[in-house]
């Protein structure tokens, strides 16, 4: 089986003077001391709106990655791709699908069979066709072993003809087809068939790539080909500029075959969180890439502001208590989550924007179990649970979090104090991401305060958690919870799959492999200058650019 992790991520943002497939002017140059320069005149915000364009300007809090689609599905590098590259469709908070590069798709009776037709209209930023044959050759080069990439970007393992990891099996026929000019064929494994939504969703991070463009670069070589300097896209946008890590400059498309977006150039800026509210101000910023990316403080202040709009929208995401099972017995898991008190941290520390989880699924999900109301906050029957486990309280607990995650940190403490209350010590250890990654999957934690996006309609997505050891990080080697999650993805209609995510539910409060805290709240400012925004499907990545009004 073929290691999978993307290498030499560094020198894919070497950019220098060349063209790609298509004819757009090269972004940036790289001078003599390694650092960037533009290579066209006005670039900045007022220097382009001086010229009478309609400039929107978003802010991320982290840089993309890299210029190709294949380094990872990490949800800010994800939103500097998507101006540039087509999601085959949209998925809505409510569960809709929405037509976009896939006009319309039909799925076979047992499931296993989705055949898609690409809209008419849709062509690359050369001018060229999207065809059919440019999704089978994308599928088909993803799954390439020549190709070393995560399996997960992709989403190629679910189709036949590929091994667990993605990678294409020889003498077997692809499940990635492409019938005709605009017709494609999307075969599924059996233990991957589902309803259309899921399906799709699985797909969500999925995009195309020009097959005229492509076809004849080693695939051993692609991720470092000078055509990601400079992309033909399937988007709404075609590449302009880039400042290395600080800004990417996307300039319209007047033939996108969604409908010119009304804004003539976006810009997406890295700026960190705390800077983010008076960029707004100063008119420098017009609004986030994803919610509740200012501070709770700072987005109080934005409501006190005529200039700024805000906004409200119940979240589908989770923060929950990553629990080591081969550390932590069921009693001691138990203990854990009794002694957590979700209501004080919703209130003490997120202003009130968020609501308890008992799980991943969200109140509002189809598939939620209403019988099913979660373990109490009770310090006296933690106490209990944590007499009868096998757990030496007077080794204090590891528990790890991000560095960067400021307000993961006041949560931190916050628990450290009501586990205290109980009897439990807990020593408090902040990583970068990359090494709290490798201390989950191997196992050297007790607790971690992790975050996960979810859904609001699909309860299969959090099974990553819960593979067998070592393949998953939250250490539980009973294989029947991922059992669980596959038996729940076979059903094609929700009556079909809900009993096993009900059964889930109440296995997730009886034996609390993760102790689930809250769903925060998703919070977005803009100025007034736009309005339009789908805010609600942003975490869905669903920007919709074509939709936004701009003044």
């Amino acid at each position: 089986m073929r290691n999978r992790v993307v290498k030499g991520l560094a020198a894919l943002l070497a950019m220098a003077m060349l063209a790609g497939c298509g004819s757009n002017p090269a972004p940036v140059a790289e001078n003599s001391e390694g650092t960037k320069e533009e290579t066209t005149g006005e670039t900045n915000e007022d220097a382009v709106q001086s010229g009478g364009e309609k400039v929107v300007t978003v802010a991320a809090v982290s840089a993309w990655e890299a210029l190709h689609p294949f380094s990872s599905n990490r949800d800010d590098h994800v939103a500097f791709l998507y101006p540039i590259y087509e999601s085959w469709v949209t998925i809505k908070a409510t569960g809709e699908i929405e037509p976009r590069l896939f006009s319309s798709w039909e799925q076979s009776e047992d499931g296993s069979v989705l055949t898609c037709k690409i809209n008419e209209d849709a062509t690359w930023s050369d001018g060229e066709p999207i065809t059919a044959e440019d999704i089978e050759w994308t599928m088909r080069t993803c799954a390439d072993p020549k190709l070393d990439v995560p399996a997960h970007i992709m989403a190629v393992w679910p189709f036949v003809g590929t091994d667990d990891t993605g990678t294409l099996i020889e003498g077997e026929e692809f499940g990635v087809k492409a019938l005709d000019e605009k017709t494609v064929q999307l075969t599924y494994k059996p233990a991957y068939t589902s309803t259309v939504l899921n399906e799709f969703y699985m797909l969500r991070y999925t995009f195309t790539l020009p097959k005229h463009c492509l076809e004849n670069v080693p695939v051993e070589s692609l991720l470092v080909d000078p055509f990601w300097e400079n992309p033909v896209t399937s988007g709404a946008f075609t590449l302009d500029n880039i400042i290395s890590g600080e800004r990417m400059e996307y300039v319209a498309r007047d033939d996108y075959y969604l409908g010119r977006p009304q804004m003539d150039r976006l810009i997406i800026r890295v700026i960190p969180a705390n800077n983010i509210l008076s960029s707004m101000l100063a008119g420098e910023v017009d609004t986030t890439i994803y919610g509740s990316k200012l501070s709770y403080s700072d987005y109080e202040l934005a409501q006190q502001e005529e200039s700024l709009v805000t906004s409200e929208y119940p979240g589908f995401g989770n923060v929950h208590l990553l629990l080591n099972n081969e550390h932590l017995d069921q009693n001691a898991r138990l203990a854990i989550d009794c002694a957590v008190n979700k209501e004080s941290i919703i209130n003490d520390v997120l202003y009130g924007y968020g609501r308890t989880a008992i799980s991943a699924i969200v109140p509002e999900n189809p598939y939620r179990n209403e019988n099913v109301t979660g373990n109490p906050y009770d310090p006296e029957l933690a106490k209990e649970y944590l007499a009868k486990s096998n757990l030496d309280t007077s080794k204090p607990l590891t528990f790890i979090m991000a560095s960067t995650n400021l307000l993961g940190q006041t949560i931190s403490v916050l628990v450290q104090q009501q586990l205290a209350e109980i009897g439990l010590q807990i020593n408090i250890e902040t990583f970068d991401a990359a090494t709290i990654s490798s201390m989950l999957y191997s196992g050297q934690y007790d607790v971690a305060l992790m975050q996960s996006a979810s859904t609001p309609f699909e309860p299969s997505e959090s099974n990553f958690y819960f593979k067998p050891v070592p393949d998953n990080w939250n250490r539980i080697a009973d294989a029947s919870w991922n059992e669980l999650y596959m038996k729940g993805m076979e059903g094609l209609t929700i009556e079909d799959r809900k009993p096993v995510y009900d059964e889930l539910q109440e296995r997730l409060v009886a034996e609390v492999p993760m102790a689930f805290l809250y769903h925060p709240d998703m919070l977005f400012v803009n100025s007034k200058k736009v309005n339009g925004m789908p805010y609600e499907d942003f975490s869905l990545k669903g920007w919709k650019y074509e939709t936004w009004n701009v003044e």
